[in-house]
């Protein structure tokens, strides 16, 4: 072994003990080639680490952005469009003192939009108390609908940072509906098939049910498959370490693409975060760490049963992508929502980006 595969080895047993039943994925990217870690709790076979499948919770909403981007590169929208025009109906929930929720704003996390509609969650989660760990399955495009009708906007747009699932949820249905396919088919046909990602997938076949790692609660009981009907953009992406090491790729330009300039749109600042640190790139957070004299452009994801970490310095051409199963208890979830701390993936991504800065 080198000393970055000693290093991730050491990072991985590290926090293994942390979980009921956990797995733990690893993968580094550079000029250089790639390299995988990690084991998994269940016995898979044959299937290795970097062709595991998991859940990848928030980091869809960088694909989600790069679909905004690239509709935006082919003029079929402008990023400061009012959703209005597409969904006039919603008006009272997208505007405020005359000014509407923009594609930007929805991108960035600045439309004032609440994080979800937890009204209505509470009442879903209550009505299925069996399936609490798959907190969105009911609620369903009828309840989301409801929402943006009876919504309404009571705060300056664009003026404060505020993470909304529902304004990224709203953002990929709009996307979809712009170019007439379900989110689904919308994100293969303008991402993953010309990026050249083959195990990326909302809904997984059955035939690749076997590559998908199985994550467990607390008490050791399996926790299915995430669902979102209603706002597949927020957070429904499954993947491997493989593809989003793909996905890098194309990011930090190590792989030729037709999305370039879609790709670095999305790098650019287009807004400010709740941290002087943290800046706003669509989809993207673009984070200035003391330790790089670049920016560390990145975000995580979290779901009942997964955890995820993808980030990359561009200039550096450095990837990392991280995937666990590690369970935490509430107040931790509570503090890394409100970047009060950062996960575990995090916090080993940022060993692995200084180790490599310092070769």
């Amino acid at each position: 072994m080198n000393e970055l595969q000693l290093l991730t080895k050491k990072l991985v047993e590290r926090d293994f003990h942390m979980a009921k039943k956990p797995s733990i994925g690893m993968g580094v990217v550079t000029k250089d080639g790639r390299l995988f870690y990690g084991s998994t709790h269940d016995d898979m076979g044959d299937i290795s680490i970097q062709d595991c499948l998991f859940e990848m919770g928030s980091t869809t909403k960088t694909f989600t952005s790069l679909l905004l981007a690239q509709l935006v590169q082919e003029g079929m929208v402008s990023l400061d469009d009012s959703i209005i025009s597409y969904k006039p109906a919603y008006k009272n929930a997208l505007s405020f003192n005359g000014e509407g929720v923009t594609f930007r704003h929805l991108s960035t996390h600045s439309s004032r939009l609440p994080r979800e509609d937890m009204k209505t969650l509470r009442v879903r989660m209550k009505e299925n108390k069996d399936e609490k760990d798959n907190p969105y399955k009911h609620f369903s495009t009828d309840d989301f609908n409801q929402f943006f009708l009876n919504h309404e906007l009571k705060k300056e747009i664009g003026e404060k940072w505020a993470y909304s699932n529902v304004g990224v949820g709203l953002l990929g249905n709009v996307l979809a509906d712009i170019v007439g396919m379900p989110y689904e088919a919308a994100i293969r046909e303008y991402i993953l098939e010309p990026v050249g990602m083959k195990s990326t997938f909302v809904t997984i076949p059955e035939k690749e049910m076997n590559r998908f790692v199985k994550a467990y609660n607390k008490k050791g009981e399996r926790i299915w498959p995430i669902e979102i009907p209603a706002m597949p953009g927020a957070g429904i992406l499954k993947s491997s370490l493989d593809d989003m090491l793909t996905y890098l790729e194309c990011q930090m330009g190590l792989k030729e693409t037709p999305l370039r300039e879609a790709i670095d749109l999305t790098h650019h600042i287009h807004g400010k975060t709740s941290s002087k640190k943290v800046n706003m790139g669509l989809g993207w957070m673009v984070e200035q760490k003391k330790w790089s004299s670049y920016p560390i452009i990145h975000h995580g994801g979290t779901t009942m049963g997964f955890h995820t970490y993808c980030g990359f310095i561009k200039e550096k051409q450095i990837g990392v992508v991280i995937f666990s199963t590690i369970q935490l208890k509430l107040s931790r979830i509570i503090q890394m929502l409100m970047r009060l701390k950062q996960n575990v993936n995090e916090d080993m991504a940022e060993v692995i980006f200084q180790k490599l800065l310092e070769e």
